[in-house]
């Protein structure tokens, strides 16, 4: 194939056989260049090389059969559900479809099907909802190591792949000479660019462990690249950055203790100290980013309280974004507390408020009526700009990307100085690695918990001992306290997430058939997960059913149990920030972590440090040392810097020597590739890039 036309990069605007509907789709994940589509690269390589032994399956685990469909029905009722029977071998599997089954009247008796789901034991009835299906055409051989992309559900997987195919074709019948020559490839020990591209995107080999080996090192070359492109651009932000301009905040030592003296408990010695650093960084006249560091409940959303404080006793307004708008009720209900005794008006700025109120709050930010305003992205709209803005307070901030920082910094009036920004973090790394993580930034730690907290109980479960773990959760009910019951999602495909949660929730159900039970996921609308948190809170819901969206900030001081599934797939400052969802109060707490016994030693040795361990430090450098950066953190959480896009914090642990070690060669680069390094991962739509 010849392409007369080059494509090219700017858009995709050249793009044979890409409509505008899936091209906005692109956009929504992402991709707005042809770079930006072969750079899409799959989360993790799904093995179907080995299909599940029917005979020796553990309830709600993750399966793959092929079979024969002897029989399709549906149910009676209002809302149907298509159910088929399928034959696999000694067992019958009874598929159930919810919703949506217009979409599966393909299926007909006697077809050969291969599927996967997760598989439920229902008395004597294996169970799958809404398995993932693919029609065995007679008997063609299917794709056995398959390359899964998370498209936020808004592209089949199918029709994005065979975009990123037409892409790869494309460039590897051009010209292609690699960024790095072979003595750069050579130290880093990463494959040519278009061997990378295909290792990642079409794995040739039908062996599952030799094809991830591939996939990793592409992956490795790809995070390279990025880390490095970032790194030049760091440095050209940083010089730029020091020029700036900031506002000097006039801090009274009586008006700050009086505020202090005030809040309805005494601070810690870390929040003083914490305190301090920033009241100095504040004084200075030049622009402050600190990165405050803290453990689960250690009390930094008082720190961030006193600090907007300053800010609007200098006439000037502060802005708290956070992730979730849970987290954003959360905050404007704990600001409001603090600051009941002052006249300071604070609002929430979110997406599912009515267009009157959302435009009278827009209003009074530009008027500078709000002095402190709580936002998720909402506040990141084109037509909002600040009258004065002073402070920039980033809530859980490896949620966020450089580019909505920026998009904040520049809601400041146009000649205006530049705003402090704080960023807060309740993962704790050890500073070793924060400096690596956010190296550039101002670094404070607030490593005390508020008097009188206790110790949660930690107790680690095997799936077999399941019945001592309900004994105890029916105690806890008794006493009308509250359980989180959270449900790991880590890599099971989207499509999964909401039907895994929902088997969980049908069994407790069924188990606690007194007591009422709620749903908390990421694939229910905004409305429905305001509704069950907020029923949560006020404790008429007893038992929330949820995913790791309750990891950030939600704080129910009557909830003092966690029971976690299928823990050992979490990395440990997951586990940590889950278990930090209960003791918020004075009673006693317990955190439940049930694993299979199918568990490795190690994965074992990692979650029984935390029944010794209530430090998050302490797990952190304890699991360092043990185990290295990856097993702390945990799978490529989702999440982190979306400034970057791929790489996560651990790669950057991970890789930071090299990245340290190979700086000299890249800064030796001709101006020429450094620039195509930038362009291909800074997202620079402006110029044309050659591919």
């Amino acid at each position: 194939m010849h392409n007369k036309k080059r494509l090219d990069d700017k858009d995709l605007e050249s793009f044979p056989g890409l409509g505008p509907k899936s091209k906005l789709k692109l956009l929504q994940i992402g991709i707005s260049r042809i770079s930006d589509l072969i750079l899409f690269l799959p989360s993790f390589l799904i093995d179907k090389t080995k299909m599940t032994d029917i005979s020796n399956v553990e309830n709600a685990s993750k399966c793959i059969f092929i079979g024969e469909i002897i029989k399709i029905f549906k149910t009676k009722g209002f809302r149907p559900h298509l159910m088929l029977l399928v034959n696999v071998g000694d067992e019958t599997i009874q598929i159930r479809f919810i919703h949506k089954i217009i979409m599966y009247s393909n299926l007909k008796v006697d077809m050969k099907i291969r599927f996967s789901g997760i598989i439920y034991r229902r008395r004597n009835i294996f169970e799958i909802i809404h398995p993932e299906i693919e029609i065995i055409h007679n008997n063609k051989d299917l794709e056995k190591i398959i390359p899964y992309y998370k498209t936020k559900k808004l592209l089949s997987q199918n029709k994005l792949r065979s975009f990123i195919k037409h892409a790869y074709n494309y460039i590897s019948k051009n010209p292609n000479e690699d960024i790095f020559n072979a003595g750069i490839l050579e130290k880093l020990n990463i494959p040519h660019y278009l061997k990378a591209l295909k290792d990642c995107h079409f794995p040739s080999s039908q062996d599952y462990k030799k094809a991830n080996i591939d996939f990793e090192a592409g992956r490795k070359r790809f995070v390279l690249e990025e880390l490095l492109a970032y790194k030049l651009v760091l440095s050209q932000s940083k010089k730029a950055f020091k020029k700036n301009k900031s506002y000097k905040f006039i801090i009274e030592e009586n008006i700050k203790q009086g505020f202090i003296k005030n809040l309805p408990f005494e601070l810690t010695y870390s929040q003083c100290e914490a305190i301090d650093d920033i009241e100095k960084s504040f004084l200075t006249g030049r622009p402050t980013k600190r990165l405050l560091q803290g453990d689960v409940g250690s009390g930094k959303t008082v720190v961030a309280a006193i600090a907007s404080y300053y800010a609007v006793k200098s006439n000037l307004q502060a802005v708290i974004l956070v992730p979730t708008e849970i987290l954003c009720d959360q905050h404007l209900k704990t600001f409001r507390k603090l600051f009941s005794s002052h006249d300071i008006k604070i609002e929430a700025l979110k997406s599912n408020l009515k267009p009157s109120t959302k435009k009278s709050i827009i209003a009074e930010i530009q008027d500078g009526t709000i002095n402190i305003i709580i936002a998720t992205h909402a506040i990141l709209q084109k037509n909002i700009i600040f009258q004065k803005l002073g402070l920039i307070i980033i809530d859980e901030q490896h949620k966020f990307g450089i580019k909505q920082r920026i998009k904040l910094i520049q809601k400041k009036t146009s000649a205006g100085n530049e705003p402090h920004q704080l960023f807060l973090s309740a993962t704790p790394i050890p500073r070793s690695l924060s400096l690596v993580l956010y190296e550039g930034l101002d670094y404070t730690i607030i490593d005390e918990l508020p008097k009188n907290r206790k110790t949660i109980e930690t107790k680690l479960l095997k799936n077999s001992e399941r019945n001592d773990l309900y004994k105890n959760i029916n105690i806890i009910l008794k006493n009308n306290e509250q359980v989180f019951w959270v449900c790991s999602c880590i890599d099971y495909t989207e499509s999964l997430e909401a039907e895994y949660v929902s088997g969980v929730y049908d069994f407790l159900c069924e188990k606690f058939n007194n007591i009422r039970i709620d749903i908390l996921h990421s694939k229910a609308g905004n409305n429905e997960n305001t509704k069950s948190i907020n029923n949560f809170i006020s404790g008429k819901t007893q038992i929330l059913v949820c995913t790791t969206m309750i990891e950030v900030g939600v704080d129910v001081s009557n909830a003092t149990c966690i029971v976690v599934e299928d823990s050992e797939r979490f990395g440990l400052a997951q586990l940590h920030q889950l278990r930090g969802r209960v003791g918020r109060g004075d009673k006693q707490s317990y955190c439940y972590l049930v694993y299979k016994e199918s568990i490795s030693e190690t994965a074992y040795a990692r979650i029984r440090s935390l029944e010794s361990h209530s430090n998050g430090f302490k797990i952190a450098e304890e699991d360092l040392k043990l185990r290295g950066a990856g097993e702390y953190l945990g799978n490529r959480q989702s999440g982190y810097n979306d400034n970057l896009k791929i790489a996560s914090p651990e790669d950057i642990i991970v890789n930071f020597d090299l990245i340290k070690n190979s700086q000299k060669e890249i800064l030796l680069l001709d101006k020429e590739k450094k620039d195509m390094l930038i362009k291909r991962w800074r997202r620079n739509t402006q110029e044309e890039i050659q591919l």
